[in-house]
């Protein structure tokens, strides 16, 4: 085994949780995840971003000329200060985001998103391309077609991404499952097992 595959995923210390696109109309369009299951995602990852003091980063685009919306589950999280709206599909491309991201200090990203072909796919290359640890969520991600999903998915691990479950991901930020923290991070992954199905 690699030192990738035995290594935790996530050090709660070194995260930012970042939600590409988790727009309702966008999300709405997936056909590789239901839009119930990449929103019941995205909420048990910022649930344990909110138990683990994780930032979160939000990186929207317009959609047919209106303001970007944020899906419900997690819209309470995003605000002016951590949500980036941008014109293009490369996040990293958007001077503010990456400004907001350099100035966590933190080097492993999680990412959450619509679509794995358009901006997952180049967030995670583009976070390796400058440094950083880059995790990918499964069960927040969506895709119009399973094809370019899949293909997205290898090309994002084969530059050095992980690409893991959520339950995963939270459970390597909280190894003990005991204490006060623990036990409500197993909650978390209990409560997003059970609902999703």
């Amino acid at each position: 085994m690699s030192p990738a595959e035995i290594t935790p995923t996530v050090d709660a210390d070194d995260t930012v949780l970042i939600f590409a696109d988790l727009q309702p109309e966008l999300v709405a369009k997936s056909r590789t995840r239901s839009a119930d299951g990449i929103s019941a995602a995205a909420a048990a990852l910022a649930r344990a971003a909110g138990l683990f003091g994780l930032p979160m980063l939000f990186t929207v685009v317009g959609v047919d000329g209106k303001a970007p919306s944020h899906l419900p589950a997690i819209a309470e999280h995003a605000g002016a200060a951590n949500s980036f709206t941008r014109r293009h599909a490369r996040p990293f491309a958007d001077e503010d985001f990456t400004a907001a991201l350099a100035a966590t200090g933190r080097r492993t990203l999680v990412v959450a998103g619509y679509s794995a072909e358009a901006v997952i796919q180049y967030l995670a290359l583009d976070g390796i391309a400058n440094g950083y640890r880059v995790a990918v969520a499964l069960e927040g991600v969506g895709a119009r077609s399973a094809r370019a999903e899949a293909a997205a998915l290898r090309r994002i691990e084969r530059a050095g991404a992980i690409v893991t479950s959520v339950a995963d991901i939270l459970q390597s930020a909280e190894g003990a499952l005991t204490g006060v923290r623990g036990k409500a991070c197993f909650a978390i992954v209990h409560e997003f097992m059970g609902a999703d199905g």
